[in-house]
């Protein structure tokens, strides 16, 4: 399937819209509300700041890799005087960010790409580079859609996750919907074999959590995979910058 560009997507994003106007505000509002709807949950059931905390560690640095870690640091959850998250509550909360953040941008990319004051029309572009320069380094993405876009999600070092594999499955012609599903079902999948992996080291930190060498480890390791998803981050941004200029596209709208 050809590739399309960012314009044109955005085009026929509003072209649905419009076709759908009823079916348009529901694709935008639905998600805001889910999200109001699990924060109001988390707020009276006194959960929220936990959730909010581990939330943003997972965003802005760990991805899928939080589950492994099993949240915050335990000293974080003691000192702040709330209960450590489970396994599968962090496995959770990384599939309704995924699927929430696959929702909205599927949906209603051009309403995303219209909002400048904030920089998010420009971060768009750039996560279309990236896309593109990833398709073109593997081809067989474009013949096996909604596979690619469904492993882009499930593994966590791809370094943009559900965003990335919104635009993707666009990219590659998948309908809104399709590309939901195929990084709805990445998400469950990346996600589960992170909770199983965090299950079999769970007893073996239990036996070693006391040790003063185990806290030290647990800080290099935790420093070295954000140093690491930082490194890489740059690296894949450089190289879809360089394929943007190559293809005559400075990267910015």
């Amino acid at each position: 399937m050809p590739d399309s560009s960012l314009e044109q997507m955005v085009a026929e994003s509003q072209a649905e819209q419009d076709r759908r106007p009823v079916l348009g505000a529901v694709h935008l509002l639905l998600p805001i509300a889910l999200l109001a709807a699990v924060i109001a949950a988390l707020y009276f059931t006194g959960n929220l700041r936990r959730f909010a905390l581990a939330s943003a560690a997972s965003f802005f640095t760990l991805g899928k890799f939080i589950i492994v870690f099993g949240g915050l640091p335990a000293e974080t959850y003691d000192r702040l005087g709330m209960e450590k998250m489970s396994t599968a509550e962090l496995a959770g909360m990384v599939v309704f960010m995924d699927v929430l953040y696959a929702y909205f941008l599927a949906f209603n990319l051009h309403h995303v790409y219209r909002i400048r004051r904030f920089g998010i029309g420009p971060a768009i572009q750039r996560l279309q580079n990236f896309c593109q320069w990833w398709l073109s380094e593997r081809p067989w993405m474009r013949r096996w859609a909604f596979t690619g876009v469904m492993l882009f999600v499930m593994f966590p070092l791809t370094g943009t996750g559900a965003p990335g594999g919104s635009i993707i499955g666009r990219l590659v012609g998948l309908r809104a919907r399709t590309t939901l599903a195929a990084i709805t079902l990445g998400s469950l999948l990346g996600s589960t074999i992170m909770a199983v992996l965090a299950d079999r080291l769970e007893p073996i930190f239990e036996q070693i959590q006391d040790e003063w060498w185990f806290h030290s480890l647990g800080i290099v390791i935790i420093a070295v995979v954000i140093a690491l998803l930082y490194w890489l981050g740059r690296r894949l941004s450089r190289a879809a910058d360089d394929y943007a200029r190559r293809q005559g596209d400075g990267g910015t709208p």
